[in-house]
């Protein structure tokens, strides 16, 4: 006797509550037991969702993501992961995008915590250079959002230390050469800390602007959108986490004297690995920023991730985010 499976592989990048619901739709009257995602992030949230969706029979990804409907019981879930980066296959989050609101969010639960998790770095050996990049970037940006929301800690704060530390010694070299088992050993050991700091401090600022660029744009890599966006964003919360940033971003920026020198020192260090993609490279412009602001404030209406920022995510503080992310600092 064999284990029965139905296999579903309709999960896009940046999936929507549609995708889910087309899983869980083929999946009813299976009488499954356990959801195993193999995937990047999008694959594994998405697995996280249907795990729900499975346990809690007619809820759908919509109840959750759009009505505030909260269940307690999953199925359980094997997460077989395939990048370094998301940190999926050891948190409780899910996002999805919910296409008529345009408007991509996260889902905190529990009950969606993976019982149990496969990193292998012989299965990112194959990783694409760009998702290389954009999946370790991803890591980079959560580790140094967790260590400065108003929810981080001196656990949140050590796991970036080290976290980053690892990224900036490992990514070169995993760019110069994709076989190399040892750095991608590290990244993703590098990508669990990111995992554990957020699944700890949260996040704050990137995530929920770069969210909302890829509900608009769904073709745009999560980790690139964060990556355009991050050196801004470390610029408007330097005065509230300086000694922080300048803990952590050590290995990255050096030692700066100013908000603007580590930005600077930031992207610099990013258009060296090949990345200098800015907003204006990735489809939007100066007559976006508003509408992009509009979306920005009215997905987190009501006590969103932004509001864990260090400093008041006032609407001119996202505005100018955006609008410095347009091009290169200089």
């Amino acid at each position: 006797m064999g284990i029965e499976f139905l296999q579903f592989d309709g999960i896009r990048a940046n999936p929507t509550v549609d995708q889910i619901d087309e899983a869980v739709k083929k999946l009813k009257g299976f009488d499954a037991r356990l959801v195993i995602g193999i995937g990047g992030g999008s694959v594994l949230d998405a697995s996280k969702v249907v795990a729900v969706l499975l346990k809690n029979q007619g809820l759908t990804a919509r109840d959750l993501y759009v009505k505030g409907k909260r269940p307690y019981q999953a199925l359980p879930v094997v997460a077989v992961n395939l990048t370094h980066g998301t940190g999926s296959e050891i948190d409780r989050y899910a996002v999805a995008t919910v296409p008529e609101l345009k408007d991509k969010s996260g889902l905190a639960l529990d009950c969606m915590y993976p019982a149990y998790s496969i990193d292998d770095p012989m299965l990112m050996l194959s990783l694409p250079a760009e998702q290389t990049l954009y999946t370790s970037l991803d890591a980079l940006n959560h580790l140094v959002e967790a260590a400065t929301t108003t929810l981080s800690s001196s656990f949140t704060i050590m796991l970036a230390r080290e976290g980053i530390k690892l990224i900036a010694e490992w990514l070169p070299i995993a760019r110069q050469e994709p076989d190399n088992l040892e750095a991608r050993y590290w990244l993703l050991y590098a990508s669990v800390l990111g995992g554990m700091a957020i699944d700890c401090g949260v996040v704050h600022l990137t995530h929920p602007l770069e969210h909302t660029l890829s509900a608009l744009k769904p073709e745009l890599p999560h980790g690139l959108g964060l990556t355009i966006l991050l050196p801004s964003v470390v610029e408007a919360i330097y005065e509230a986490e300086r000694e922080v940033l300048q803990d952590i971003l050590r290995p990255v920026t050096g030692d700066c004297a100013s908000a603007r020198q580590m930005a600077l020192r930031l992207q610099s260090w990013i258009f060296s690995l090949g990345v200098r993609e800015k907003l204006k490279d990735v489809g939007f412009s100066e007559e976006d920023v508003e509408e992009l602001t509009d979306y920005v404030m009215a997905s987190q209406r009501g006590g969103g991730s932004i509001y864990l920022a260090p400093l008041e995510p006032e609407r001119r503080v996202v505005e100018r985010i955006f609008r410095e992310s347009l091009e290169p600092l200089t």
